[in-house]
């Protein structure tokens, strides 16, 4: 396994369980809350179940859903999300409701384990805690629980699915308004357009096409999410990502995002070529600078970029062609990369002029290293 494989495959693996994380400790902060404000109805109405219970409830719940937040993190929501991008919504729901019920018995099933366990003082498999257990399962409580759960797992679906529509980071982006006034900040941009898209076009009716870019789209993801990338647009068969700086540049995310979509569509290739007779080839142009972002829109609201460094990181991408070259960057961004000779060769493509640009621009381009 080559070093940039096994760096994507670690940044895939840590974004995976940073996010499992996270969702367990507000999984298990929310059995935390429930148990305290049942505990809190209770006595409100003078049948308190005493100190002792409502702990033992805090030490059995808030265990077993951590576990089932983890499990859920690391297997089912990536499913859910996974079924609701590649299935139509109704059958993409049946599954999904199937796989949170099965999650939620075997939470409860641990919880309620642990839960008499305690309360009896004894052994979790001690055969006599068995008989609560199976009345605790079948029972109204039970029942309530679970519409509870299920309530707190299509919230936490939803806030998936919106930050995959508007892209990692921006929905915290949204809540906390951290740019309901615009301000300044330095940004990378990648420009990814498929090569050839007007003949691919015209071999392909509108409907296979549409597919075919759809499926380009969806293939690519997974490199530019590995990478902390944040999908600005879709513009036609063109991708436009951003990072901060600081986190484009680290470990050269914005040069691995290229290549490991360049290995994603080579893995990809005898499916396009059944499928539609072509495999997909693309253009990226990278660069850096200022843009002004901020929230913009009314009815549909959207966090956008103002600056000369989107169209300047446009017109080095449309110089692929002349060049014939499949990536190229500015020298502004090239100072910046901490490129390792054993991972990445650069080399200089030499002064280009670019449309609307008084002054030639020193472009290079980027080669994985033998």
């Amino acid at each position: 396994m080559s070093s940039k494989t096994a760096y994507l495959k670690k940044q895939k693996l840590r974004n995976k369980l940073r996010s499992a994380f996270l969702i367990a400790i507000l999984w298990a902060a929310t059995a935390a809350f429930q148990a305290t404000y049942e505990f809190a109805i209770l006595a409100s109405y003078n049948v308190s179940p005493g100190m002792d219970t409502y702990l033992i409830l805090l030490q059995s719940s808030v265990p077993a859903v951590f576990i089932g937040g983890l499990l859920a993190g690391l297997l089912v929501l990536p499913l859910v999300n996974s079924w609701l991008r590649t299935h139509a919504y109704g059958a993409a729901l049946l599954m999904s409701l199937l796989s949170i019920m099965a999650l939620f018995f075997l939470t409860s099933l641990l919880g309620t384990f642990i839960y008499n366990s305690l309360r009896l003082n004894v052994s979790i498999f001690d055969p006599a805690i068995l008989p609560s257990v199976v009345e605790y399962l079948t029972g109204v409580e039970n029942l309530k629980n679970f519409l509870f759960w299920l309530f707190v797992a299509t919230i936490t679906i939803l806030a998936l699915q919106i930050n995959d529509k508007y892209g990692p980071g921006v929905l915290w982006a949204f809540i906390m308004g951290r740019y309901f006034h615009p301000k300044t900040e330095v940004r990378v941009f990648l420009f990814l357009d498929i090569r050839s898209s007007t003949s691919i076009a015209e071999q392909l009716e509108e409907v296979q096409y549409f597919e075919f870019v759809k499926d380009f789209f969806q293939d690519v993801t997974p490199a530019i999410l590995a990478t902390k990338g944040e999908i600005y647009q879709y513009v036609g068969d063109e991708i436009v990502v951003s990072w901060p700086l600081d986190r484009g540049i680290k470990d050269n995310n914005c040069i691995h995002a290229f290549f490991e979509a360049l290995m994603s569509i080579k893995e990809k290739a005898p499916h396009y070529q059944q499928k539609y007779g072509v495999i997909p080839s693309f253009k990226v142009g990278i660069h850096c600078g200022t843009v002004v972002t901020g929230e913009i829109g009314v009815i549909k609201r959207d966090i956008a970029y103002s600056g000369d460094v989107l169209n300047t990181t446009a017109r080095i991408q449309s110089k692929c062609n002349e060049l014939e070259v499949d990536i190229l960057l500015s020298e502004t961004l090239l100072q910046q990369l901490p490129l390792a000779s054993s991972e990445f060769r650069k080399r200089s493509i030499g002064q280009v002029e670019l449309r609307g640009k008084a002054e030639r621009v020193p472009l290079y381009t980027i080669e994985e290293a033998d």
